[in-house]
């Protein structure tokens, strides 16, 4: 990852790009078309995006296929509630920035009059919620394979703290959170692993998967190996004029061998930030060779069962995925964005699948994480049609590593879901946005429209089992007895404090 990351206090260098976090207070969860992108394999498949064309001026009703049938419900005159405000009907966390002792606190619900309001539409589907999670970078191998209480806090899939993690994503190569550099060996017809990624495989086969059957597999590399690069070295550079088949034929050897392995790899990027290059394991490719690299290895990762998608780069860089999709059509299954850079309303142009592939914490206080993390990682994401959000490092120890000791521009302060010391295993607020997001919406679900007060952040689903849930952030500065209403369905009342993060999943 560059050395731009995502504001207040993210890692600031002199090459930031900045992102302004100006955002609206009222909210309308979903948005993209109701593509489900596990019933097509490329481009091709997907249908425009009507929201791509009305973004945040007008939610109309798509087109709803698969599991979706009939029309936009209206409220009924059995459905009107009573002004008593009916307790608990499902379940209702939430989780303080500033009182430890509330965080995953299942709460009851509250009498008296609403002052915050949600209204959840789930007649109006948008687009298929892929899951959350994040990398399992060397640095995250290092301190999690002897840490099963750890793995169990990330990944376990009823863990009553556990952040229920679905996602993973597995780098091909190095990263800044790699002692040394690494990448594949490769004879032009054979891949050969080496032993970083052996043992990253090794404990997601030997731990992980047992505790979360159905984990979706992201790989990505950071670089090719250095035979194929402009200067030779797996540090920076670009990938070489005429290497692009070569790398491609890689990419997808690469793949096979870890379906070969066991591995549920569900998607794949050409490279990770391909618009940047430093002095750790990165690489730059224009547009013109993600094309060229794409084209030639698309083909032969459909057939793997594995997605290719397209970027993997900050929201500011929405133009290379347009040129992508554009020179390569049939090749990418959807769009792989970063939070370091643009609004997260760049991805509502594209007219496949898409998703936040990365973003991590620094240094900066939980209620600037919290609020910063709802409001542009999963309310105003998820309005642009992200499936899915996945952060960095899994887990970092105390001094933020282990890193690329010879690079001096790597991360130097970002920080994991976890941090992992001799003295046991803490949660940090990233754990508790995922953990929030994990509770509200299960893989399969379908994002659904909803409005809310001025101040709440916040996005719907629904899940496969009927239930309905909602993910929110309390931003007015103030507790608030929050009322969610779901049209044909409950109607209740929670308290939740200033800048909490909640949690609600119906019966």
């Amino acid at each position: 990852m560059p050395v731009t990351h995502r504001p207040r206090s993210r890692r600031r260098t002199a090459f930031s790009l900045g992102l302004t976090a100006t955002v609206a207070l009222a909210t309308l969860s979903g948005g993209c078309a109701a593509t489900d992108p596990d019933s097509a394999p490329t481009f091709h498949d997907h249908p425009l995006s009507q929201h791509a064309q009305n973004h945040a001026q007008h939610h109309t009703q798509q087109h709803a296929h698969g599991r979706e049938h009939g029309h936009r419900s209206g409220r009924q005159g059995g459905d009107v509630r009573s002004p008593h405000y009916p307790v608990n009907t499902g379940t209702f966390w939430v989780s303080s920035p500033t009182d430890a002792s509330r965080r995953l606190l299942v709460e009851p619900g509250a009498a008296g009059p609403a002052t915050a309001t949600v209204s959840v539409d789930p007649g109006d589907p948008r687009q298929v919620w892929w899951g959350t999670g994040a990398a399992l970078t060397d640095a995250s191998v290092g301190l999690l394979r002897d840490h099963p209480d750890a793995l169990r806090a990330l990944y376990g899939a009823y863990a009553s703290d556990g952040a229920r993690l679905s996602m993973l994503r597995l780098p091909l190569s190095a990263t800044d959170f790699s002692p040394e550099p690494w990448a594949w060996a490769w004879d032009g017809t054979r891949p050969s692993p080496p032993s970083q990624e052996t043992a990253a495989v090794d404990l997601l086969r030997g731990q992980i998967l047992g505790l979360r059957p159905g984990l979706k597999v992201v790989t990505a590399p950071w670089t090719a190996p250095a035979t194929m690069k402009s200067n030779h070295s797996l540090r920076g550079g670009s990938l070489a004029a005429g290497a692009e088949t070569a790398y491609a034929d890689l990419l997808a050897a690469q793949n096979t061998w870890l379906k070969s392995q066991g591995v549920p790899v569900f998607a794949t990027t050409v490279g990770n930030e391909p618009e940047w290059s430093s002095d750790y394991p990165s690489m730059r490719m224009s547009d013109d060779q993600l094309v060229q690299v794409s084209r030639a290895a698309g083909p032969r990762l459909h057939t793997l069962g594995v997605r290719l998608w397209a970027l993997d780069h900050n929201w500011s860089d929405q133009a290379h995925a347009a040129a992508s999709l554009q020179g390569a059509p049939a090749a990418y299954d959807g769009v792989a964005y970063h939070c370091y850079g643009g609004r997260p309303d760049a991805m509502a142009a594209d007219q496949v699948p898409r998703m936040v592939t990365e973003c991590t914490g620094t240094t900066d206080g939980w209620a600037g994480t919290f609020a910063w993390d709802a409001r542009n990682l999963v309310a105003d994401a998820v309005t642009a049609g992200s499936s899915g959000l996945m952060m960095w490092n899994l887990a970092l120890d105390a001094a933020h590593g282990p890193v690329d000791t010879g690079s001096s521009y790597g991360c130097k302060n970002c920080r994991g879901l976890l941090t992992v010391t001799p003295e046991g295993v803490t949660r940090e607020p990233e754990f508790y946005t995922l953990a929030h997001l994990s509770r509200a919406a299960t893989p399969g679900a379908r994002v659904v429209s909803s409005t809310s007060t001025p101040g709440l952040a916040v996005a719907a689903f629904r899940n496969d089992d009927g239930s309905i849930g909602v993910f929110g952030q309390n931003a007015t500065g103030t507790e608030q007895v929050v009322r969610i209403e779901v049209q044909g369905g409950a109607t209740v009342s929670y308290q939740v404090r200033a800048g909490e993060l909640f949690t609600y999943r119906s019966r």
